[in-house]
């Protein structure tokens, strides 16, 4: 979708990455974006699930000059993406605060970009899911940073939930 206005947002485009993930560009006007992240319950990250992760990795340094740097994710091997000079998020949590976004496997789903929520028990929430008519994708398994479960809702829509290690 070419760009365009989105009232006093800012100015937005749609684009499609080489794994054919949709994703949205924003150039920020008076609205500031989310106002609550890593804390239970909202949002913590956004994570391209992707089984060919080559061409995105190419893509995200050339688009956004973002370095990417593989992590252990259970038995998969996942990428965080880092933005030299950046420094987000908050002091003490468990991904490094120049993390921008994190790639993930899409267990045979096609490529998407999902939202990454903290809560309080990863293993609960999916455990939960089905019962609300969602269904569990993938896991709940271990990372190097947290406990992780893929859950789609009622209508398909993706997402992840994590359980920081105590501590974080």
């Amino acid at each position: 979708m070419a760009p365009f206005d989105s009232l006093d947002g800012g100015r937005m485009a749609v684009i499609v990455d080489p794994a054919g993930a949709a994703l949205g560009v924003w150039q920020l006007g008076r609205h500031a974006g989310a106002q609550v992240v890593n804390e239970p319950n909202a949002w913590t990250m956004s994570v391209l699930l992707c089984d060919d992760p080559e061409p995105a990795r190419a893509f995200y340094a050339a688009v956004f000059g973002w370095d990417a740097e593989p992590f252990a994710l259970g038995d998969r091997e996942g990428t965080l993406w880092r933005l030299p000079g950046y420094v987000g998020g908050e002091p003490g949590q468990p991904v490094p605060r120049d993390v921008v976004a994190v790639m993930a496997p899409a267990f045979g789903r096609p490529a998407a970009w999902v939202v990454n929520f903290w809560v309080e028990d990863a293993d609960a929430t999916a455990a939960a899911a089905p019962g609300l008519g969602g269904t569990v994708v993938a896991g709940p398994f271990d990372t190097a940073i947290s406990r992780d479960a893929v859950i789609a809702d009622p209508s398909g829509a993706v997402f992840s939930v994590s359980t920081a290690p105590s501590g974080h």
